[in-house]
C-alpha cells in the first residue's frame, strides 16, 4: 500500500465475503475482509514477557460488557479459563458452584449497573411510569415512589438524571407489585424489598445469556442433555 486518500462519495456500499476464508482478489490485488474480532485465547508469552501462568485476553466478546455486575464479570473470566483448559462436563460443575454463591450475595452485589437519564420524560403521576419506559428507568422511578411511599425521602436520596444506577429483578406479588427496582448504592432495606429478590431471573440475565453467546458457538449447554438412552431408560 503506498498511500491512503479520502474522497466524497454518495452511493451503495458492498460488504463482500467468500465461504470457508475471507480472502479474495479483486483486480489482481489480494483482498482480505475484516470482520469484528472477537476471540478468547491464552497468552504464555507478550511481546517479550513471559508469563508464569497463562493469561486469558479477550477481544470484541459481548459476554463482558460495563452493564454487567463486576462479580458475573470476574466469574466468567474464570468460566472461560474452564473452558479453554478442561471440558463441558466440568463448566457444568464450576457453573453449580458459582449460581451457589451467587445465591448468598446481597442485591447490590449483583444488580446490574447503569446510568439513568429521562426520568422526567417516563414518569406518570398516577401509574408511576408511562408506556415503554426502559426498564432501568423503570426501576429508579419505581424506586423514588416507594421513598415517598413510606416517607423516607430525607434519609435516602431520589434518583436524579445522571446518575449510576444498579437493578435488580423481584419475585411477584410484593409492595410495589412492580419485577424491577433500581437504587443508587445499596437497597435500603426499610423499602422492605430485600426478601423479594429474584435470584433466579437475575442469574439467568446477567450470568447465564451472556455464558450463552460462547456456549452456542462450541455447542456446549449450561446444564447436562440426557442421551436419549437416558431418556427411554
Amino acid at each position: 500500500m503506498i498511500k491512503i486518500e479520502k474522497y466524497k462519495y454518495s452511493g451503495y456500499v458492498y460488504d463482500i465475503t467468500t465461504r470457508h476464508h475471507h480472502n479474495f482478489f479483486a483486480k489482481g490485488i489480494n483482498i482480505h475482509n475484516c470482520a469484528k474480532k472477537r476471540y478468547i485465547l491464552n497468552v504464555l508469552n507478550n511481546e517479550g514477557v513471559q508469563y508464569a501462568e497463562p493469561q486469558i485476553k479477550i477481544m470484541g466478546i459481548e459476554a463482558i460488557k460495563s452493564s454487567t455486575p463486576k462479580v458475573c464479570r470476574e466469574a466468567m473470566k474464570q468460566m472461560f479459563k474452564v473452558i479453554m483448559h478442561e471440558d463441558e462436563v466440568s463448566m457444568q460443575k464450576a457453573i453449580l458452584l458459582y449460581r451457589t454463591h451467587f445465591n448468598s450475595l446481597e442485591p447490590h452485589e449483583i444488580a446490574a449497573p447503569r446510568g439513568v437519564n429521562h426520568l422526567k420524560k417516563y414518569h406518570d403521576s398516577t401509574t408511576i411510569y408511562g408506556k415503554g419506559t426502559p426498564m432501568h428507568v423503570r426501576a429508579c422511578l419505581v424506586y423514588n415512589h416507594r421513598l415517598r411511599e413510606l416517607g423516607l425521602t430525607k434519609k435516602y436520596q431520589f434518583v436524579r438524571n445522571g446518575d449510576k444506577i444498579k437493578f435488580i429483578f423481584l419475585k411477584k406479588p410484593n409492595p410495589t407489585n412492580e419485577n424491577v427496582v433500581g437504587f443508587i448504592d445499596v437497597l435500603p432495606k426499610e423499602l422492605g424489598l430485600h426478601q423479594y429478590i429474584d435470584y433466579d431471573t437475575q442469574f439467568e440475565k446477567t450470568f447465564v445469556e451472556p455464558l450463552m453467546l460462547i456456549l452456542k458457538a462450541i455447542d456446549w449447554s449450561i446444564e447436562p442433555r440426557a442421551s436419549l438412552e437416558e431418556f427411554f431408560g
